[in-house]
Order: C-alpha cells, then structure tokens, then sequence
C-alpha cells in the first residue's frame, strides 16, 4: 500500500510539472545553481537559503538543461520520495499500524504537491525532515553507528537545503535525551558527536548568516530606528498569517483566495467571497485536528507537538513582528510533517463512520484542490513564459523590453533580447515615475512594457491606468498575472502626458 501511495504521489507530482513558467523565486534558484554555467565553492558558502539544494540543481540541469520541466524535477523526486519517508516516520512516532494512512495523506496533500512542483528547495527540505525525524526516532530502539551516521546525514542535508530546519533543535534534543531505555546511554555518547559534526559542517556559512540579516532587529526591546519600515507592504505580520498558514497546511494555496488575489485585494470582502470553501475546510480540518490532539494526548505526544508544530509558528510569527523576516507558510515547511502527522492520528483514532465520513470530505477538498492547481489561471504563477513569446512574435529590430514589478522572470525569458528595466516603486514618487518612464522609451524605437506584480507596488494599479491613458494607441496583451503593452514611435507621438495620479 505505502509503495501503491507513492506511484499516486509520483503521478500527481509529474502531471503538467513543466506546465507553468517560472516565477520569481524560481528565477532565483536559476541564479543560486548557476543553471547551465559555473557554480563555485565561493558561490555555494555564500549561499545561505539552501546551498545543498542548489548543487543538485546545478549538477542535474547540466544534463537536463534549464527548462520548467528539469528545473522542477529535482524537487518533484524529492516530494516522491516524502511518501515513504513520512510513512516511516508515522510508523516510528505513531506505531506501524498508521504508515499506510500516512503514506496516503503524504501522497495527496496539496501542500505537498505545490511545493513538488517548484524549483525550491522546500520540497527537499520537507523529506529530510521527514526521514532525519525517523533515522532519530530509529536510534532510540537501536542506536549503533550506521544509524548515527544516517541521522548526520539526513540532518546536514536538510540543514543545507534550508536554515529553518533550525527550528528544530529543541524537538530533536529532546528525542536525543528522551527515555531511560537501553539506547540511551549509546545516544547520549552519540550526542556529542552529532553535534560537533553538524557545527563543523555549518561553520563555512557562519560568516554569510551573520552578513545576510540584521540580527539585532530580534532584540525584545528594540525600538525600530527612523526611517525604518517594513520588508514588504504596510507589514510584515498579520493576524492571520497563523490561520492562514493551517490553511495552506490543509489545502494548499488552491482553495479560496488565489495568491494574487490576497496581494491585491486582502480584506473581508474577498473573504466572505470564498466564505463557503473556506468555513468547510475549516470544520472538516477543525474536526480532524481535535481528534488529532485527543489521540496524541493518548499517546503522550503534546510536547512533542509543541516543540514540532506550535514553538516554530511562534517564532516565525516573532521574526515577522520584529521585522527581520517576513511571515510565510513555506518558512514554516519543517512543521508541516508534524501537521499531517495530527491528521494521522485522529484517523487512528477514529470509528469506521468517522473515518469513511472525514476521509471522503478530505479527499474531496484536495482534489478540487489539485484541479485548480493544475487547471485554473485564477491559481496558477504569472504566465511570463506566455508573455514574452507575445514578445518575441512581434518584437522588431531596435525595440526593446522593459520589465516592471516582477523584473528578474522577465530578463530570464527575456533572453536574447534588449532589456531594461524601471522600478515600479517610483509610481508612489509625486513627478518622478513619467521621467524615468520616457528616459526608458527614449533608448529604443519601441518597447514592449512587461508589468507583473503590481500589487506588490502599486496596489491600486496606478501605473498601468495611466499608461493607458497616455499611450491609448499601444497594443496590449493580458496573460495570468502578466500585462503586456507594445508602444511603438506612433504610439509616443501623443504629446498630452498626464502624471500619474498619486495615492
């Protein structure tokens, strides 16, 4: 059955994987893995968001080249692969009788899915936490050598696939120090070892952690400095960021809000819009996490539980409210095992009638999860790759492109072509934005305006309303999340350029 779960699980996360175009982190991986160039040691220590991963990715697309397809693939083996990995690790925290249930969960979960379809490193980082979780466990009915060494593996591996595996060291010292078996004294001794190695390991990158954030912003007592603001949007936290990240936990990105739609409009109308999906995903999963809690109370695994799925919470929360990070549920991926761990476990506990009824809901919400996932526009990742081949059909000799909002996927299909770029922020700079605008039409013939992601900038899409009321004469192509406008020298010959307006 685990192994029938994985072909499920390697067929979900192959279908249409190349399908969708980059999008911007996944730009960011290119540049990370040197994809189809050189990729130094230098490159690698000064790479702290995952540098292991970007290896494999360097390695792999120097076979397979640097399409959608193989950029993907890597993180796609690596969510195939979760499956028996997750149902090793139920059958080692919850008893062998819950490793199929696990394996299906691991299958099926749309959270898992998303992240098996993106050149990131979340994917890996998830089955390293999933099977170093396990190779721990493992050492407390057995601890001998090879068994140490796999746990050392597993966790530099996911260590070096992302920092925030860190989260996890109260969780894993507490299992080192757990019980007075006959492992124990083995496992202390192991201990010490464990540990010098993986601080060995980490002491290469020490040097970039410390460069890459401003560590004292996490001071209890700091007073933000002047002229300090937030690293995204208005802020960097919100209340519900929390409910927001279970929500993802449970369905993935694919079910009420899309992404875009979030950035654009967040706010109580486009809540009560999807009000139905989401008060059923809330009493479906309300429900199967107070079983959850119930059967893990049995079990004696609330710490366990605190340490795995509520302590990181509170600490990304904490990062965000002191503006050091930004709240996201993907920076929470190491306690996402422990959350389909909770589903686990109430299905175990469970009567049939129980288990037949939340099975089917369950398995209902994730599959119009996946549709939308697979086929939705509404859900899916700025179209870059569809805009720019609007480009490249009509694009003439002397114009250029010019990326605004999300600038890096633009250069990356841009390819070949002539790209500039102007900073969308400059929309909210009272006179500024129509200088900067005509100084970049001025440096070609024409140009092809490639605007995606306003709403990170431009929430009230400023910018592009008075681009169509400067240049009405400019052709214009839409794709999702992706505006095109071709302005040619007798589109600029209109002389009446009003500013634009200002919030």
């Amino acid at each position: 059955m685990v192994a029938a779960a994985t072909l499920v699980a390697a067929a979900l996360r192959l279908f249409r994987l190349g399908h969708q175009s980059l999008w911007i982190d996944e730009v960011f991986t290119w540049y990370s893995a040197g994809a189809g160039g050189a990729l130094s040691a230098r490159d690698l220590i000064e790479n702290v968001h995952g540098p292991f991963y970007s290896l494999v990715v360097h390695l792999w697309t120097g076979v397979a080249g640097d399409g959608e397809w193989a950029m993907r693939l890597p993180s796609a083996i690596a969510g195939i692969l979760t499956v028996p990995a997750f149902a090793w690790l139920s059958a080692r925290w919850l008893g062998p009788r819950t490793a199929v249930t696990a394996a299906w969960l691991a299958a099926g979960s749309p959270f898992l899915v998303w992240y098996s379809q993106e050149a990131r490193n979340y994917s890996l980082l998830m089955l390293c936490t999933c099977a170093s979780a396990a190779a721990l466990l493992e050492l407390q009915r057995r601890c001998d050598t090879p068994g140490v060494l796999r746990y050392l593996a597993l966790a530099a591996m996911a260590g070096l696939s992302n920092l925030s595996f860190a989260l996890l060291a109260p969780l894993h010292l507490r299992w080192w120090l757990a019980g007075d078996g006959a492992t124990r004294a083995g496992r202390l001794r192991a201990l010490a070892i464990a540990a010098g190695a993986l601080v060995l390991l980490t002491l290469p990158w020490v040097g970039s952690i410390a460069r890459t954030w401003d560590w004292r912003r996490l001071q209890p007592e700091r007073e933000a400095v002047a002229g300090e603001t937030p690293l995204r949007g208005e802020t960097t936290f919100h209340a519900a960021a929390v409910p927001f990240a279970l929500h993802a936990f449970a369905v993935g990105y694919t079910i009420g809000p899309s992404l875009r739609e979030l950035r654009a409009h967040a706010g109580t109308a486009t809540l009560r819009r999807h009000a139905p999906e989401l008060a059923f995903t809330a009493l479906v999963f309300g429900a199967l996490g107070l079983a959850g809690i119930v059967a893990l109370a049995r079990r004696g695994r609330l710490a366990d539980t605190f340490l795995w799925l509520v302590a990181p919470g509170l600490l990304v929360s904490y990062f965000a409210a002191q503006n050091f990070k930004v709240f996201h549920p993907r920076y929470l991926s190491v306690s996402l095992p422990c959350a389909l761990l909770v589903v686990v476990a109430a299905f175990s506990g469970l009567g049939p009638r129980a288990r037949r009824l939340l099975g089917v809901a369950v398995a209902a919400l994730w599959s119009i999860s996946l549709y939308q996932h697979y086929f939705v526009a509404d859900y899916a990742r700025e179209d870059y790759r569809g805009a720019l081949a609007v480009v490249r059909s009509g694009i003439l000799p002397g114009e250029q492109v010019l990326a605004m909002g999300s600038e890096d996927p633009v250069q990356f299909y841009a390819r070949g072509l002539a790209v500039d770029r102007v900073w969308l922020g400059h929309q909210s700079q009272p006179g500024v934005m129509p200088v900067k605008f005509e100084q970049a039409l001025s440096r070609a013939k024409g140009t092809w305006v490639v605007l995606s992601r306003a709403e990170d900038l431009d929430p009230d899409d400023l910018f592009a309303r008075w681009l169509e009321q400067t240049y009405p004469q400019a052709g214009r192509w839409s794709r999702p999340g992706v505006r095109v406008w071709h302005i040619s020298g007798d589109a600029r010959a209109a002389v009446d350029r009003p500013s634009p307006p200002v919030p």
